[in-house]
């Protein structure tokens, strides 16, 4: 039998790639084996993650205590097929990427299921495989993974506008995975195979790449500049070079990149999936913190794929996916608690 450890990885691992995950999706929740993927943190400490092995939603106290799950297999309005990306707005309103049912659902902060919108395909407002997902002034920011674009609705689910297409130039994607929005409207995007982030204003337009190595972002060639389209209707460093699973990297390198959050001071956090850390960095993309490496330890990582920051008190929250943990630190990067995955709550 596959140990269950290296099982959550190889489904981690597939579902990255988008439409592979459903076919191991079922093994490994037969199984019982959590999946953490995304995360957010509302006004009073409350922890939001999706699991995407077992289709549901966990809802942990401040202090790491379960107050709750919902969801199930499925394609009604509140059941999920691998949940993925999740966030929560100003009035405790809650969005999840369900990601293989190529929708979005809103919840109240209780679990009640509101709404839900999206239908599979290519087609403007269409989504297929989506995973990131933001919300920032009544507006709802998706990373559309498997169209390589990012997709921006309103609440009621009505398309505003859409940027991105496939490609490795500026304002391109290869699988965006994450997307955030900053205090000024900044829109930060996870491009998942071209390893960067990019970051654009709040029309859409591109700025910058960040997560590159110093030297790449200095000489790359500039395309283009795409425009958002309309549509009616445990230890941290910052040092040059960084240890991981796959060795002595520049530091400013990403692998992967998934998860991405940006705080209140602007500075951009990310779920550095392939190298299984978590990155701060600049807007302007210098590194400012790195940290973790692969392992079970405290403030080691296994496939991280979701990070969000409490806005209360700054500390960073990280779906620690191939270890089925939250894992909780302090702003500087020091780890001071993990909570378990809960089992299986029976009806949920």
């Amino acid at each position: 039998m596959i140990p269950l450890t290296f099982r959550a990885l190889l489904l981690a691992a597939l579902a990255s790639l988008g439409w592979w995950a459903h076919v191991f999706a079922a093994d490994l929740s037969s199984a019982g084996t959590p999946a953490p993927a995304g995360i957010a943190v509302d006004g009073e400490g409350n922890v939001y993650v999706s699991d995407y092995a077992l289709d549901r939603m966990v809802k942990f106290g401040p202090d790491g205590s379960v107050l709750s799950q919902w969801g199930g297999t499925g394609s009604a309005l509140g059941q999920f097929n691998s949940p993925f990306g999740v966030a929560i707005d100003a009035s405790n309103t809650l969005f999840v990427v369900d990601q293989l049912n190529n929708r979005v659902q809103r919840f109240a902060a209780d679990g009640t299921a509101l709404s839900a919108w999206g239908t599979a395909g290519a087609a403007a407002g269409d989504l297929r495989t989506p995973f990131g997902v933001a919300v920032n002034g009544g507006r709802v920011y998706v990373a559309d993974f498997g169209n390589d674009r990012v997709e921006v609705f309103g609440q009621d689910g009505s398309l505003l506008s859409t940027l991105g297409g496939r490609g490795s130039g500026d304002g391109q994607f290869q699988r965006p995975a994450g997307v955030a929005v900053g205090p000024d409207g900044t829109l930060y995007v996870t491009d998942h195979f071209n390893d960067r982030v990019q970051r654009f204003n709040g029309e859409g337009r591109f700025q910058a790449q960040l997560g590159v190595p110093l030297l790449a972002a200095a000489t790359a060639t500039t395309t283009p500049t795409p425009v958002a389209t309309a549509v009616p209707t445990p230890s941290v460093t910052a040092t040059p070079t960084a240890s991981t699973s796959a060795g002595v990297v520049d530091a400013n390198q990403l692998r992967r990149p998934e998860g991405i959050v940006v705080d209140r001071d602007g500075d951009v956090w990310v779920a550095d999936y392939g190298h299984d850390r978590v990155v701060k960095l600049a807007a302007d993309g210098r590194l400012l913190l790195s940290w973790g490496n692969r392992g079970s330890a405290p403030g080691e990582f296994l496939g991280p794929k979701g990070v969000a920051i409490d806005p209360s008190t700054g500390r960073v929250y990280v779906a620690d996916t191939g270890n089925a943990r939250v894992q909780r630190l302090a702003p500087d990067g020091t780890p001071d608690a993990s909570w378990a995955m809960p089992p299986l709550q029976s009806g949920s």
